[in-house]
């Protein structure tokens, strides 16, 4: 599904940003070498796309409230395509000046359907158009640039290096387009749109779902959707505008570049085993009794690992004794411990619910320096829509009452 198809023409879209800026028509259409029927023509589009007015007409072209809630998150989206002109340009034999003006929607889609499909053939499935159509767009979009955006490999055509950094920021910008349209709806009363959250494990069992349940009852219509996925792929999508936020572990080191972290509290770990563990009876829980259990590991790359990994360590187990699990799944994790004798370091948090039913036990023994930060990721100067700031403050609020 192509989510941008609705965007307007990219043309119109400076139209209104030269008007706003000039508070005139004539003066829009000198800044842009355009004539001032198709400008005229161009705004009425909009509009009428919008069902609103975004001109005050008797004051000299004066921008009304919606117009300028669309044209902070049009200026917004101008920025990101600013900023991939600039990139190109650093690449580009003789790149023109103002480059990111040249750009039609058709080719910002094109590259991006290409590049996330890394074929032609693909892309052009995506878009629901002829693969002919995709080429010629890709082609125009690579000679405007004047540097290259395809290799041959012995797979076929591949997108360089340029060609990814450049489609994301394309695809962030065509992101604020689309969001505009949202804003204005929302300004209407009606809050549309979509809302993509990368969830962390912890924040699985308990933060989110409750967030979530406060979001759609206030905002019914608003599409949510909720991406399961290690971090290193929630925070590629998180940089490529394809998820708005991430809600789990924050990241002391190695945060990848533009993202920005918010902390809502601080969660211990501790050492879970099924009820009536044989560790729980027979006296105090010691180093040497630990080491006699098997155990499971949290996922690799995951915060809780480098933890697991210390203090396993210093059990000393044997070469011949069982290795532990390794999962990132909690339903396969909570399958293994209630089946076994198994032990794993886990956010008290996160295993709440199944001690409270008495599925899962705390083995009494303390982790020194194993509380980590929870909170939200989330991209550098992001602008959250309305529904998006509703639900960072609930998120915020439920945090606050544990």
């Amino acid at each position: 599904m192509d989510s941008y198809a609705d965007i307007p023409n990219l043309k119109h879209l400076q139209a209104l940003e030269a008007i706003a800026a000039t508070h005139s028509i004539t003066r829009a259409c000198d800044h842009l070498n355009l004539s001032q029927p198709a400008l005229t023509q161009g705004i009425a589009k909009v509009e009428a796309q919008l069902g609103v007015k975004l001109f005050n007409r008797r004051r000299g072209m004066v921008p009304t409230e919606p117009g300028e809630i669309y044209l902070k998150r049009i200026g917004r989206g101008t920025h990101y395509l600013r900023r991939a002109g600039d990139y190109a340009a650093r690449f580009a034999d003789k790149p023109p000046p103002h480059l990111h003006r040249r750009f039609t929607l058709s080719q910002l889609r094109a590259l991006i359907a290409v590049v996330e499909h890394e074929s032609f053939r693909l892309g052009a499935q995506q878009l629901a158009v002829q693969q002919s159509t995709v080429h010629r767009s890709c082609r125009e979009l690579e000679a405007q640039l004047t540097c290259a955006l395809f290799e041959r490999t012995s797979a076929g055509v591949k997108p360089t290096r340029q060609a990814v950094e450049f489609s994301r920021l394309a695809k962030l910008a065509l992101g604020e387009f689309a969001q505009a349209q949202a804003d204005v709806q929302g300004w209407k009363g009606s809050f549309v749109g979509r809302f993509a959250i990368g969830c962390l494990p912890l924040a699985k069992t308990s933060l989110l779902p409750r967030a979530l349940m406060r979001l759609a009852d206030e905002y019914p219509m608003l599409d949510i959707t909720v991406v399961d996925a290690p971090y290193t792929d929630l925070s590629k999508a998180l940089r490529h505008g394809d998820i708005d936020i991430i809600i789990g572990a924050l990241r002391r080191t190695l945060l990848p570049p533009e993202l920005v972290q918010e902390e809502l509290f601080v969660d211990p770990m501790i050492i879970v085993g099924r009820s009536n563990h044989p560790l729980l009876a027979g006296g105090a829980v010691t180093l040497s009794r630990l080491a006699a259990c098997p155990w499971i590991a949290p996922r690799a790359g995951a915060p809780a690992r480098t933890y697991f990994d210390g203090f396993y360590k210093t059990l000393e187990r044997s070469q011949g004794e069982a290795h532990p699990i390794e999962t990132g799944s909690l339903t396969v994790l909570r399958g293994l411990l209630m089946n076994s004798d198994r032990l794993t370091i886990i956010s008290a948090r996160q295993v709440d619910y199944e001690i409270k039913l008495g599925l899962l036990s705390e083995i009494p023994y303390p982790l020194d320096g194993s509380e980590r930060s929870i909170g939200i990721t989330m991209r550098e100067g992001w602008m959250p829509a309305v529904p998006q700031q509703r639900l960072l403050e609930h998120l915020r609020s439920i945090a606050a009452e544990v």
